[in-house]
């Protein structure tokens, strides 16, 4: 099972996260965030990631300008979409950036959400399922997912942290799994003991598996 931690604003969190054997670096572009980065400021964060190691930049919504402007700074291996975006954007995202893998986030709050992914399934690479408001640290009703059959690979989001995360994974078995807040000690500062912490965790957790 492979690791994404996102919303990253300084490259010292970034290294212990890449030291510790974090799979996916992700980086925020959504101006209302907290974990907001902007592109240009971007570029000094992606020289330091390795090729082994993804990058993932975050955006709502998007334009495709915007996004060309991300591409040149952060050189994304993925864009990772957490707004309205349908088939046809990314249809046009995949046509203008063809080396770009792509996730789409898709909110759960009831069983039924669970659908959507039939709509988007054979245009993205990854789903990530998270709750109704992204990076706020609340968690969804894991139990959805029991034996659930993801027609894509998908992260598990929302309010993940080393305390719960033995629960999460005896629920769920998901291709990855994405902590933001869980990594955080202060509200859009990142913990290096935390990032240790809860690496060293699943790491744990997988070797069990």
């Amino acid at each position: 099972m492979k690791i994404k931690l996102c919303g990253f604003v300084e490259q010292k969190t970034i290294k212990i996260a890449i030291d510790n054997g974090c799979n996916f670096i992700g980086i925020v572009f959504a101006k209302n965030s907290i974990r907001y980065v902007e592109p240009i400021a971007s570029k000094n964060l992606s020289k330091i990631i390795p090729k082994n190691v993804d990058k993932v930049a975050v955006v709502v919504n998007e334009t495709l300008e915007n996004l060309k402007i991300i591409n040149q700074n952060f050189q994304p291996d993925f864009f990772q979409l957490h707004g309205d975006e349908d088939v046809e954007y990314i249809k046009n995202l995949k046509k203008n950036f063809p080396n770009i893998l792509i996730i789409k986030a898709i909110a759960i709050s009831q069983q039924s959400d669970l659908l959507k992914l039939k709509i988007f399934a054979e245009y993205v690479d990854y789903f990530l399922l998270d709750n109704k408001n992204p990076g706020s640290g609340d968690s969804f009703n894991w139990s959805f997912l029991k034996n659930f059959k993801s027609p894509k690979p998908y992260f598990l989001s929302g309010g993940i942290n080393v305390y719960n995360i033995d629960k999460a994974l005896k629920i769920v078995n998901p291709d990855a799994i994405d902590i933001s807040s869980g990594i955080e000690e202060q509200r859009g500062i990142k913990s290096a003991k935390l990032i240790i912490d809860i690496l060293q965790k699943i790491k744990t957790v997988n070797e069990k598996l």
